[in-house]
């Protein structure tokens, strides 16, 4: 398994710096940015958990899916977390009925 995140292209540097410097990204998006920044910069797995105080095999994790698919790899997959119970007009029209003055 890797130790290092492969050499980074000019896009993806370009990408990377707008990821670390934008307010918006969501927080395990832009901490998966960071590992492959700062391994890109040479320290290595062990470091940067520390750093985070994450899993050392979590991050070896995020380099290695960034080496194989590029930035793309550090975006949550889909079938994380617990599927919605209700569906979303459903909650939707809940809302509205809440919202709703009586009479």
């Amino acid at each position: 398994m890797p130790e290092f995140v492969r050499p980074l292209s000019a896009e993806e540097q370009a990408a990377l710096g707008e990821l670390l410097r934008s307010r918006t990204v969501p927080a395990g998006y832009y901490q998966r940015a960071l590992i492959i920044h700062w391994s890109a910069q040479g320290q290595t797995p062990a470091q940067i958990a520390r750093r985070l105080e994450h899993k050392f095999d979590n991050v070896r994790k995020w380099i290695r899916r960034f080496n194989e698919e590029g930035l793309a790899g550090l975006a949550e997959r889909p079938g994380r977390g617990r599927k919605p119970k209700i569906q979303e007009q459903d909650a939707l029209a809940v809302v509205e009925t809440v919202l709703t003055p009586p009479g």
